[in-house]
């Protein structure tokens, strides 16, 4: 599945929180839409001619139930999160039955910046691991250079580190990194970076964004190790495979 597909197929993949019997005048949907922005969550509002369930939520997929909860604790996710709250402002702990679901994958808007900051968080989950193999996309040969000092240092300590960009430049050397520089339409528009866990599926991530105007992206955030595997089976046959590695020292 070419790496376009696999962004629309995400898309496609999309939940739905419905909340059943909540008050006319109650502003939870409007803040559970907020809340839920970066999500790939449709947040909807049901009143039934019976008035039950009362004030309860179902997150589901086309087929099946994910989870069931009480408004409260919709309104508790939303007031704020507590001192406990993990990276991304939510605590796991607590909320862990419904928020494994709504974690698993994001659907947004990015520029630049946010791209970066979201490429960090792999980045550093590979770091940590200290083993595997991540893959990076940052669409031309240009761009790797800033790179260098983030993914030098993923090979030395100790992940088989590959990069991928059209060659608009000449490409740049770095120590430990397989350069490589197909000429093709998604590796031109498409951001990515993969990690495969280093033997550990909770590690597995991948960031997938196309780009649809200059410094604006659009994709996807996933932890489903699923997918993950999918993106990376893709890559190393269409791309590792090939001949396109640009000659590296240090490899």
């Amino acid at each position: 599945m070419h790496l376009l597909e696999t962004i629309d197929l995400i898309k496609s993949l999309e939940k739905e929180l419905a909340v059943f019997n909540v008050g006319s005048s109650d502003s939870l949907h409007e803040r559970l839409e907020i809340f839920l922005e970066t999500q790939n969550v449709r947040v909807s509002s049901y009143q039934t001619s019976s008035k039950t369930p009362s004030e309860v939520a179902v997150l589901s997929t086309e087929q099946e139930v994910l989870a069931l909860v009480t408004v409260d604790m919709l309104r508790d996710l939303v007031n704020g999160p507590p001192s406990t709250a993990d990276a991304l402002g939510i605590p796991d702990a607590e909320y862990g039955h419904i928020l494994k679901h709504l974690k698993e994958t994001t659907f947004t808007s990015y520029d630049t910046e946010q791209m970066l900051n979201a490429s960090r968080e792999i980045e550093d989950r590979a770091r940590r691991t200290g083993s595997g193999t991540i893959h990076a996309g940052f669409q031309q040969c240009s761009l790797m250079t800033d790179q260098q000092e983030i993914y030098s240092p993923l090979s030395q300590h100790g992940l088989e580190v590959h990069m991928y960009g059209i060659p608009d430049v000449t490409p740049p050397v770095i120590n430990g990194v397989r350069v490589h520089t197909p000429e093709t339409d998604e590796i031109a528009r498409i951001w990515f970076v993969v990690f495969d866990g280093g033997g550990d599926e909770t590690q597995k991530s991948a960031l997938l964004a196309k780009e649809r105007d200059e410094n604006s992206f659009y994709g996807a955030w996933t932890y489903d190790a699923k997918i993950v595997d999918s993106v990376l089976t893709y890559l190393h046959r269409t791309y590792v495979s090939s001949n396109d590695t640009y000659p590296q020292t240090g490899s």
